[in-house]
């Protein structure tokens, strides 16, 4: 509240309590001297009532769900249980939303009234519009008495925090590093880093089998689908390597690409993993922390693992050299299978050096 609504309010007071003690002179009777001690009492109520009030009110706060896509609204949800009999006609309540992934933080101030013997409940709609880890925050309480002549202010310590995961789906042109013909009887891949496997057995396409299996001279001869059974020789797979790299404001200017760098490098991160997951291919996520020095890595089989190696991936602090996970991935000598590079410009392959 500002100090506008406190002069105004300390001077409505000053003049209610001057009229009735010029009407108790003027007249001399003992109702307006009774009225006029209610009034000095007035401000001590409401003060120790306001106080007492404050103190005892129980505060939580959490979004709900927990996870969600980004674009979609969320609920966050304050929670403030009043077990006394006083009722609170007026409190104020400021809560900020940021990510550890971008600068800048959200604010928004409200003011509310809470019931007696109710457990108060605000919803408040949230839309985050970039994936990542966001922590909403709640640091101070502030309550105003009933006469709005004095201000309480409590110190809280409240956090919850939600996921917001891409919304990105596979892409209808499929990545080129992934697919290629099927192999010939006993034929290995040219490219290097790609599995090479021998054909052990050929049978019908069923649902769900990669395509890099299907026998296409013979599917082509008998004009039905047919798969390769493949005894591996190769341990060889994918290594899929998403930079969190954000460059600060500063660098990014009016360059709204370079502005969502990082989330546009997630969102081709996930959906990249997806096109993965679909193809039945176990492969490997991984991202640098400059917190731990060192890389972050998590073995993929299905949607599960991808979003649970996003939260982690979540909690590591962006960085503004471009292409630092790359450049520290080949100093390290960790050259195993294809490196599929993930960047804000998109996925680049590199096959590994055997």
């Amino acid at each position: 509240m500002k100090r506008t609504t406190f002069f105004i309010s300390y001077l409505s007071y000053i003049m209610l309590f001057s009229v009735t003690m010029f009407w108790a002179l003027f007249y001399r009777q003992s109702f307006f001297f009774l009225l006029a001690a209610l009034e000095i009492c007035l401000p001590v109520f409401s003060y120790f009532l306001t106080k007492y009030c404050l103190s005892r009110l129980e505060p939580a706060l959490y979004f709900k769900p927990m996870t969600t896509v980004k674009g979609e609204k969320v609920g966050l949800f304050l929670q403030l249980k009043n077990p006394t009999r006083i009722p609170l006609a007026s409190a104020l309540v400021s809560f900020s939303i940021q990510s550890g992934f971008y600068n800048g933080k959200d604010e928004s101030v409200h003011i509310l009234s809470l019931r007696a013997l109710c457990d108060n409940q605000l919803i408040f709609p949230v839309a985050l519009t970039k994936c990542g880890l966001y922590e909403a925050s709640i640091c101070l309480l502030r309550g105003y008495d009933y006469l709005h002549l004095f201000r309480f202010d409590r110190k809280l310590d409240l956090s919850a925090q939600i996921h917001v995961f891409p919304h990105a789906q596979p892409k209808e042109e499929r990545h080129e590093a992934l697919y290629s013909e099927g192999f010939d009887e006993f034929e290995e891949s040219s490219k290097s880093g790609n599995v090479s496997s021998n054909v052990t057995d050929i049978r019908e396409y069923l649902p769900g089998d990669r395509l890099q299996k299907i026998h296409w001279k013979l599917s082509s001869k008998i004009d039905k689908l047919m798969v390769k059974e493949n005894e591996s020789t190769s341990t060889n797979e994918f290594f899929l390597l998403v930079e969190l790299y954000q460059p600060s404001e500063e660098s990014c200017g009016k360059n709204a690409f370079l502005f969502n760098a990082l989330d546009n490098a997630l969102d081709e991160a996930w959906s990249l993993s997806l096109e993965l997951i679909q193809e039945g291919e176990i492969f490997t996520f991984a991202s640098y922390s400059t917190a731990r020095e060192d890389f972050v890595m998590s073995t993929i089989r299905c949607r599960e693992d991808l979003e649970s190696a996003f939260s982690e991936c979540f909690y590591e602090p962006s960085y503004d050299t471009e292409n630092l996970a790359l450049d520290i991935y080949e100093k390290s000598g960790m050259k195993k299978g294809t490196l599929l590079h993930v960047t804000h410009k998109g996925v680049a392959d590199v096959p590994a050096e055997f």
